[in-house]
C-alpha cells in the first residue's frame, strides 16, 4: 500500500485481529511518511484464547501509530465513512483506519443506501498527490533517511501537529458528505438524548445504538457515541460532558494495569464538575451488551464512591442483561 500510495493512486486494503498487529511496524512508517492510505479493521479478539468475536483491542492497541481512527455502528456507516475517508486522508496526508465490529456489522444484513458512481465522483474527485512526494524516477531522492537528533524531533512534532489538526477537516467533510448524499454523517461525535442531562454515557461503536434504545423512557440521559477517536476529540467531548454530574464510560476491551483506552482518555478531561466519571469494560470477545446492560451500567455508576472513580475500571459481570 505505502509503495502504490507513493505513485499517486488511491490505495485500500481490509485487515483484522493479528493481521493489523502483524503490520504494526508498518502502521507507524505509514503515518511519518504521510501516507493517505485507507484500511478497514474489522475488530476481532487477539489470541489467546481464540475467538472470532469482537473486541476493540486490536486497533485501539494501535492507537499511538499516527493514524485517524474511525469506529462505526452500522453497515451503513461503514460504506459512507469509507468515502469520507479518502477525503480525509488526502487533505491531510495522514492514513485512516475504520474499524468495523466483527460479526456484529461483518457478518450481518443491512438495507443500504448505495449512492451513485456519478455522487460519488462528486464528492471524491481525482487524487493528485503534491508533485514534490510522488516517487519519480527522473528526480532521485532519499526517503526515511537517518535524521540529525534535532530534525527527527521537529519531524515528529509536525506529524503530531497534523493529526491533531485532522479534527476539524472531519467535521467538515462530515458536513459536506451530510449536504452532497442528503443523510446525516457523524463527524468526531455523535450526540443523542437531553442535552441537558445529569446522566450521560460515553461510548464506540455499536453500543452507541443500543444505548439510543434507552432514551425512550429515560429524559435525564445524554449518549455520547465516539466516531473519530483519533484524533481524540477533547474539546468537543469536554463542551458535551460540561453539564453532567455522573458519566459513565463504557470500553469493550480489557485494559491492563490502566484504564480503558475510552476511559483514560475520558477522564484526562479533567470534567471537575462532575460527581463521578466512571470506565466500565464489557462485551469483550463478543458478550452481548443489552439495554439491560447498560441500565446496570447506570445504576452501578450511581453507586461509585466518588473519591474512588478513575482509580480502576470497573467489569460489568457476565450475564447481565
Amino acid at each position: 500500500m505505502i509503495a502504490a500510495a507513493c505513485t499517486s493512486v488511491r490505495t485500500f486494503t481490509a485487515t483484522s485481529s493479528q493481521g493489523l498487529l502483524y503490520a504494526h511496524e508498518q502502521l507507524h512508517r505509514a503515518s511519518r511518511e504521510r501516507m493517505p492510505l485507507v484500511a478497514v479493521n474489522v475488530n476481532r479478539s487477539i489470541l489467546a484464547p481464540w475467538s472470532l468475536e469482537t473486541d476493540l483491542a486490536d486497533s485501539m492497541s494501535q492507537r499511538d501509530t499516527g493514524w485517524i481512527q474511525l469506529y462505526c455502528s452500522s453497515t451503513q456507516e461503514v460504506m459512507d465513512s469509507v468515502l469520507c475517508a479518502y477525503r480525509i486522508a488526502e487533505t491531510t496526508m495522514l492514513p485512516v483506519l475504520e474499524c468495523l465490529e466483527g460479526f456484529l456489522l461483518s457478518r450481518t444484513a443491512e438495507v443500504l443506501d448505495v449512492p451513485s458512481q456519478e455522487a460519488v465522483d462528486a464528492f471524491l474527485p481525482a487524487f493528485h498527490a503534491p508533485a514534490d512526494w510522488v516517487l519519480d524516477p527522473e528526480r532521485l531522492r532519499s526517503f526515511s533517511a537517518l535524521p540529525e537528533a534535532r530534525d527527527y524531533a521537529a519531524f515528529q512534532r509536525r506529524g503530531a501537529e497534523v493529526l491533531d489538526g485532522a479534527g476539524s477537516v472531519i467535521a467538515a467533510v462530515a458536513a459536506e458528505f451530510a449536504e452532497h448524499f442528503g443523510r446525516r454523517k457523524a463527524g468526531a461525535l455523535e450526540l443523542a438524548g437531553n442535552r441537558q442531562a445529569t446522566r450521560a454515557l460515553v461510548t464506540v461503536g455499536t453500543i452507541g445504538d443500543t444505548t439510543q434504545e434507552l432514551l425512550a423512557d429515560d429524559g435525564d440521559l445524554l449518549v455520547v457515541r465516539v466516531h473519530a477517536y483519533r484524533p481524540f476529540p477533547a474539546a468537543e467531548l469536554a463542551s458535551a460532558l460540561a453539564g453532567a454530574a455522573e458519566v459513565a464510560v463504557v470500553d469493550r476491551v480489557a485494559p491492563f494495569g490502566s484504564l480503558g483506552p475510552l476511559g483514560g482518555d475520558v477522564r484526562s478531561l479533567g470534567l471537575e464538575q462532575a460527581r463521578v466519571v466512571a470506565d466500565f469494560v464489557c462485551a469483550a470477545g463478543g458478550t452481548d451488551v443489552t439495554p439491560g446492560t447498560l441500565r446496570w451500567i447506570l445504576g452501578a455508576t450511581r453507586k461509585v464512591d466518588p473519591q474512588q472513580a478513575g482509580r480502576s475500571v470497573i467489569w460489568v459481570p457476565e450475564g447481565v442483561a
